[in-house]
């Protein structure tokens, strides 16, 4: 039986990578299009009603489980999750209706996806198969926060790698190839770039206030308008630092 399928993640490769896995099961799934952000997925889904989703969970704009809200029961495909990182409440949840694969994707575990695929197609709008006290906020609670998201960062000096907690810092700056790690007491340079970090690390913790500026919520003081009209953050450290938000950032900062 053939079934539709759509592919979901804002990484344009790892798209690309499992688009290309597909291919050799082409006689059973017809990949219908593709989206790049949680919105896009909404779109696609309720436009192309695809028989099963391979669906990234944490997207910049909101994650898979935002995105599976707003989608109507009877129109709920076949969920499989793509991540970054494991955790066991994926591998307990993979006995129900969805399956996880683990980026970058393996060849021999999308095997054993398809054949789970193979078995389930029939049910895919079959409200039965989900457990009874089932909800999308249960679940993501399940994975936030102990390994979803970024606990620590690792730090090279010299032969010896510090691990910075992540409660502890009040904020990132990119310089050029590297950034910086703002913590009360210190300051580390890493060598990740700014848009990486921003994937791994809680949306609900971390604003992203200017193209080289990522600064903890709870360490935001104020928000102050200058004379000029723009907007800056006051940060609640020693010097009370002032940043200013781009205009590309304004409405999220106002938001919080």
């Amino acid at each position: 039986m053939s079934y539709k399928a759509l592919i979901v993640d804002d990484e344009p490769l790892a798209r690309m990578r499992l688009r290309s896995l597909l291919d050799q099961y082409s006689s059973e799934v017809e990949i219908v299009d593709e989206a790049s952000s949680g919105t896009m997925a909404v779109e696609k889904i309720q436009s192309c009603a695809p028989d099963v989703v391979f669906l990234d969970i944490q997207m910049p704009d909101m994650d898979a489980f935002e995105v599976l809200q707003k989608i109507d029961d009877d129109d709920m495909p076949l969920i499989v999750f793509t991540t970054a990182y494991e955790n066991f409440a994926l591998r307990a949840f993979e006995e129900n209706t969805v399956d996880y694969l683990l980026k970058p994707v393996d060849p021999e575990r999308l095997a054993s996806t398809m054949d789970k695929l193979r078995k389930r197609i029939p049910e895919v709008t079959n409200e039965a198969s989900l457990p009874s006290d089932f909800s999308w906020d249960k679940f993501r609670s399940m994975l936030n926060p102990g390994g979803f998201y970024m606990q620590r960062v690792q730090v090279k000096i010299g032969d010896r790698i510090i691990l910075v907690n992540v409660d502890e810092i009040i904020r990132f700056q990119s310089e050029e190839k590297y950034t910086t790690i703002y913590t009360l007491n210190n300051q580390y340079v890493i060598d990740t770039p700014l848009v990486d970090l921003e994937k791994k690390l809680d949306p609900r913790q971390f604003v992203r206030i200017h193209r080289a500026h990522l600064v903890s919520i709870d360490c935001i003081a104020e928000i102050r308008k200058s004379d000029a009209g723009r907007l800056n953050v006051v940060l609640r450290d020693k010097m009370h630092t002032q940043l200013l938000v781009s205009r590309n950032f304004v409405k999220k900062v106002r938001s919080l």
